[in-house]
């Protein structure tokens, strides 16, 4: 594929992530989780601690925005939003795809972000299908040169590469391919999927390859089967393509699946995102088992009036989780995490 196709495509995605048609219609699966009030919590508000540290880093909330923007002119824009955003509010900011930087090195400057977001983690990111092609696995590790990223996500999209025209198709030898970089990665490799999630069969796969940290980036957010499907050359490729618009497992469903068997799943670490919209949904995951979340379309929408919006929306979430820690009764992160809730079954 070309750079000009990739550039082409990226600027495509960006735009169909703002429209409300290609959000899931089904749910986060978080309403399920519902914490039992505390009445009497018998703590003092300002005594109440969200941060948290991430990949050896101070972060003031374990809340992370999410990939989405890879290499084009207007994403350059947008990632220099986001990490005036996140490098104020001191939270992880996670790149899009940086294929194009590798394949068009002119665009690297949308990635290298470091002078902007000195202190924060920044992670880089590769699909899993570029891993397979021919010197994949230094070009993966070369993104983490590119960015001086604290981490590199792996991104798995098997059914958004299927549906999307000119995808890739070909995904012999990815598992190898992923085994190997987490091998010679000089940092923690993080896979993840883009939307329609990783279940507990997926997870145990990945873990048996040395992967120890997971995004499960489940439903309930963007679909991204359903951008490919409006993207569609033609009507017989839309027709395929329009069934699988809900497709997957939320990330709750896989945290509350792995939670039956904790000692099984204990050396590993996860991410919860797909459909995360408030703080409240932070919360909710922290207490299923997550250790962190992100979100990439609040992010989009806020990024669009510019930086202070984006802190805004930082801000807003923060003191959404400092209030459910305050109403059970959790005077910080990991007491949340055993708070007591109601039909937990």
């Amino acid at each position: 594929m070309s750079s000009s196709d990739i550039h082409n495509r990226k600027t495509e995605h960006l735009n169909l992530a703002r429209d409300a048609s290609t959000q899931m219609r089904s749910g986060n699966g978080l309403d399920r989780i519902r914490f039992e009030p505390n009445s009497l919590p018998e703590i003092g508000f300002s005594d109440i601690q969200i941060d948290t540290t991430f990949l050896g880093k101070s972060i003031s909330a374990p809340i992370m925005i999410a990939s989405m923007s890879g290499g084009t002119r207007e994403s350059e824009k947008l990632n220099e939003r986001l990490a005036v955003a996140a490098q104020a509010m001191q939270i992880p900011l996670a790149l899009g795809s940086m294929r194009i930087a590798l394949e068009q090195p002119a665009l690297r400057q949308a990635f290298q972000l470091r002078h902007i977001a000195p202190s924060i983690p920044i992670l880089a990111n590769i699909g899993g299908a570029q891993l397979i092609e021919p010197n994949g696995i230094k070009r993966a590790i070369d993104c983490v040169e590119i960015a001086s990223a604290d981490a590199l996500i792996v991104h798995l999209n098997p059914l958004q590469e299927a549906l999307q025209p000119k995808g890739d198709r070909n995904w012999r030898g990815v598992s190898q391919a992923i085994k190997i970089v987490a091998e010679e990665s000089p940092v923690p490799v993080i896979v993840k999927e883009v939307g329609h999630g990783l279940g507990p069969a997926s997870v145990s796969h990945l873990m048996e390859l040395g992967i120890s940290w997971i995004d499960l980036a489940g439903t309930g957010g963007t679909s991204w089967a359903m951008i490919e499907t409006l993207r569609a050359e033609d009507t017989k490729q839309a027709m395929v393509g329009s069934v699988f618009a809900d497709f997957g497992i939320s990330a709750a469903e896989t945290l509350h699946a792995i939670s039956r068997e904790p000692e099984k799943y204990s050396s590993c670490r996860f991410i919860a995102s797909g459909g995360i919209r408030s703080g409240l949904d932070v919360a909710r995951a922290l207490r299923a088992g997550a250790t962190l979340c992100s979100a990439a379309k609040p992010f989009l929408d806020a990024a669009d009036k510019g930086p202070e919006a984006i802190e805004s929306l930082v801000a807003t979430w923060r003191e959404q989780l400092r209030v459910t820690c305050f109403v059970t009764g959790s005077t910080d992160i990991e007491s949340l995490k055993s708070a007591p809730l109601l039909d937990s079954e």
